[in-house]
């Protein structure tokens, strides 16, 4: 039935918005697999959660982040290498990564969403 999953995830969005808490959930998102992206690629932002939660691309790739979730959401390296405004349904933001390494990011409205870009 469709009406607790609904209400699950209504309190879900409102237990992450507004907060300033630390906490982090890990998401059941699959970690990418196979051949390096190179050139584009693209997370889609839906349901509260970035798919795919872990990507690893070519050094010079642009990922862009699609935003498809009526909240808002933003991306926010954890080292502030990269970071968005609070966008929503509709919206993108890109960024190339032109250095090898790992950068992990968060939503900073829903600190529970988390994905890690890796560049080789």
């Amino acid at each position: 039935m469709r009406v607790p999953l609904i209400t699950a995830a209504v309190l879900l969005a409102l237990t992450g918005c507004g907060t300033d808490s630390t906490s982090t959930a890990t998401s059941s998102a699959p970690a990418t697999t196979g051949p390096v992206a190179a050139g584009g690629t693209t997370v889609e932002i839906k349901n509260f959660t970035f798919t795919p939660q872990q990507l690893t691309v070519a050094v010079g790739t642009t990922v862009t982040w699609t935003f498809a979730d009526t909240a808002k959401h933003n991306v926010k390296a954890t080292d502030r290498s990269f970071s968005s405004n609070d966008l929503s349904d509709g919206a993108t933001f890109t960024h190339t990564f032109d250095k090898p390494g790992e950068f992990p990011y968060i939503c900073s409205l829903h600190q529970y969403m988390t994905g890690t870009i890796t560049v080789r």
